[in-house]
């Protein structure tokens, strides 16, 4: 394996094309009507937005939704934390990262395998569905189940000594791509996966997660009632 492609050109491709994309998309308002006006959310560009699919097969996806969006953010947290740890050889921040990612990257793969599921399964959210969404559903499937692998199965533990290092030269801008080279190849091809997805990521509907109303802290409020309230 090439480690000066992937331990060293990958990581910076993939800061220019995270930022810079997300960057391009926040401010010019790609592909919508409110091109060129600076509007941090997604009205005005459609491919801001998730396409929800709640209304169809509801009952399936609340478990699902619940620990795919958790299992994100829990894994995101973890991550910090093991990297840090590793980095500071600080033990106990990466036995946190070891059981928590453990844990919440079960509950990621139950959800993004379920969505897939629901994708294939019911006609309306089908129908409904493009290629970017089973695209991205395949790369984070990908990537969950590499790292579950390595932890799971292969029982491979402590590799945050090695990457948090390696990440520490990339931010330093003195990117050392030695300290990646013993670690195993699942790990590799983990890592690598990951940042080819961070690459790709602005380019896709889950910018959302970036995104936020801020037009809701302003507005006024919205009566809401319910059908049989109004029929009385």
């Amino acid at each position: 394996m090439d480690t000066n492609l992937y331990f060293v050109a990958l990581p910076y491709i993939t800061l220019l094309l995270f930022i810079g994309g997300i960057t391009y998309r926040a401010f010019s308002g790609i592909m919508s009507g409110y091109r060129g006006k600076w509007d941090w959310s997604a009205r005005g560009d459609y491919y801001w937005t998730t396409r929800s699919t709640g209304f169809f097969g509801r009952a399936s996806i609340g478990p699902a939704a619940l620990c795919l969006h958790w299992g994100v953010l829990t894994l995101f947290l973890a991550h910090i934390i093991g990297l840090v740890g590793g980095a500071y050889a600080l033990s106990t921040w990466v036995n946190i990262f070891r059981w928590s990612g453990l844990a919440a990257g079960i509950m990621l793969l139950y959800g993004l395998i379920w969505a897939l599921v629901r994708r294939l399964s019911i006609p309306q959210v089908k129908a409904m569905s493009r290629r970017e969404d089973y695209l991205v559903l395949l790369f984070l499937i990908t990537i969950a189940s590499l790292g579950l692998y390595q932890s799971g199965v292969e029982l491979v533990f402590g590799i945050s000594y090695s990457a948090g290092p390696w990440l520490g030269s990339v931010f330093r801008l003195r990117p050392d791509p030695t300290l990646m080279a013993g670690v195993p190849l699942i790990n590799k091809l983990h890592m690598i996966t990951a940042m080819l997805f961070l690459a790709y990521f602005p380019f896709t509907k889950l910018v959302h997660a970036l995104s936020y109303p801020f037009g809701y802290l302003g507005r006024a409020f919205i009566s809401v009632r319910s059908y049989q309230g109004l029929k009385k």
